[in-house]
């Protein structure tokens, strides 16, 4: 029994020493969010995403962290995506979600995923000078809308975002409908391009 005790005792510290480093490295970590959100709700977009970069390296020393408080990483990664965004560097947004959704691959399913995924989408079809391409972009934005929706069904920005998507998608087919109609009725009253040649007139007509 002593001989017992003696190596409980050890590994009963050494448990405690643990939990106390692992409790403190997340009060550090959650800490750090909240002074980025801090810097964000002041307008110091710099700031915050020095801040958070701060947070997210830390998880590359604890990454089970990320799939452990998943709220919180959840927020960590939108708000540099919400900053980036704002900033218009479409292109850094799509590489920060694939790098987080690789590390945590649950993100890909939530709501604010498909919500910034189908706003880089739309700007994209936007800026496209290519209307096959714009046009291929737009159904992209309203999928992940629906994805997103599935996901958070009373998301009222994604609600929205779906919305006006599906409304600009419906005018696109209506003018692409009209078109073909008035190309058609164009070709309808257009006269034959080959003229008849004189065996085909009738006799009266015949020079």
């Amino acid at each position: 029994m002593p001989l017992l005790r003696k190596f409980i005792w050890p590994a009963f510290l050494v448990l405690i020493f643990l939990l106390s480093t692992g409790l403190i490295s997340y009060t550090w970590w959650l800490f750090q969010i909240e002074r980025g959100n801090r810097a964000l709700r002041r307008g110091e977009g710099r700031t915050a995403t020095e801040i958070y970069q701060s947070a997210e390296a830390f998880l590359g020393r604890v990454p089970w962290l990320a799939h452990l408080f998943r709220s919180d990483y959840q927020k960590l990664i939108f708000n540099q995506v919400g900053i980036l965004y704002a900033l218009g560097r479409d292109d850094e947004v799509m590489d920060k979600l694939d790098q987080a959704t690789g590390r945590a691959p649950f993100l890909a399913e939530s709501g604010e995923y498909s919500f910034w995924t189908g706003n880089v989408l739309v700007r994209r079809a936007i800026q496209s000078k290519d209307p096959e391409e714009s046009l291929e972009a737009l159904k992209g934005a309203l999928s992940e809308y629906q994805k997103g929706l599935a996901a958070e069904p009373d998301d009222w920005d994604l609600k929205y975002n779906y919305e006006l998507v599906r409304q600009i998608l419906s005018q696109k087919e209506l003018d692409k409908k009209k078109e073909g109609e008035r190309v058609k009725s164009i070709l309808e009253k257009m006269r034959p391009t080959v003229e008849p040649s004189r065996q085909e007139l009738p006799p009266e007509k015949r020079g």
